[in-house]
């Protein structure tokens, strides 16, 4: 910004190719009838693979998922070893688990597939998680919990704690899934503050093993629970509106 207010001149970002890889080693082709797989020929030019792609992912938003698949690609051009197969399956995972994201970051449907993890969606009708757990971050942790939030596909009252791996990077983060039950209208931010507390004192106090019993809500656990400043006003939320909220889910009944 100058001495009259006005911003400076941002530099251009690179334009990212979508018809090769970063390394330049894998080229990439499109196909308009493709949806939910892709293809891998080896050698077709300078001996380097070349990746079939459904046509929807020339977008710079699927650069990543792109980066994936090439690296699928050279994998597959190596010789199958339990090793090399391993790593072919992870990359292929790993590559749907971030296209499927994207897609849900569009606003579209994720591509239907058994066994495979849901995309991650903190923006509910009603409410965003992403702003709960960063009030949340701040004012209980000193911004140091590391770990993401969505809303959780289950019809129930649950919510929980789970390690998800990274699509991008391969590494494992903590995910708190929130039931939907607290996206609604009649749903004050204290009571989703207060869930989002719980499940994070879960990843700050991991549970403790104590003669053979696994105990999850221990004394330290509890003691901190209570620090919340709406404890009382979530808990009673959470046990009286809760239940009828999700009654009203199962029912197919607006919340």
């Amino acid at each position: 910004m100058d001495l009259f207010g006005a911003s400076a001149p941002q530099p251009e970002k690179p334009k990212v190719s979508n018809l090769v890889s970063e390394n330049g080693l894998v080229h990439f082709r499109y196909s308009p009838r493709m949806k939910k797989n892709i293809r891998c020929k080896g050698g077709v030019l300078f001996g380097r693979p070349e990746v079939m792609l459904p046509e929807y992912m020339k977008g710079e938003e699927y650069a990543q998922a792109r980066e994936i698949a090439a690296e699928w690609a050279e994998h597959i051009m190596r010789r199958k070893t339990a090793k090399n197969k391993a790593a072919i399956k992870d990359l292929q995972n790993r590559f749907w688990t971030l296209v499927d994201q994207v897609r849900a970051d569009l606003g579209e449907s994720a591509l239907s597939s058994t066994g495979r993890l849901p995309p991650i969606r903190p923006k509910g009708k009603y409410h965003d998680l992403n702003d709960i757990l960063a009030g949340i971050n701040e004012v209980y942790f000193d911004n140091a919990l590391v770990c993401r939030i969505t809303w959780s596909n289950r019809i129930g009252g649950l919510s929980y704690h789970s390690i998800r791996k990274d699509p991008v990077t391969g590494e494992n983060f903590h995910l708190i899934s929130i039931s939907k039950g607290y996206d609604a209208a009649n749903c004050p931010k204290y009571a989703i503050a207060g869930v989002v507390y719980h499940e994070c004192l879960h990843i700050a106090i991991p549970p403790e093993e104590k003669n053979g019993r696994r105990i999850v809500h221990g004394r330290k656990f509890r003691k901190q629970e209570k620090l919340y400043i709406y404890y009382d006003e979530w808990t009673k939320w959470h046990k009286e509106v809760l239940p009828l909220n999700i009654l009203c889910m199962r029912k197919h009944k607006p919340l």
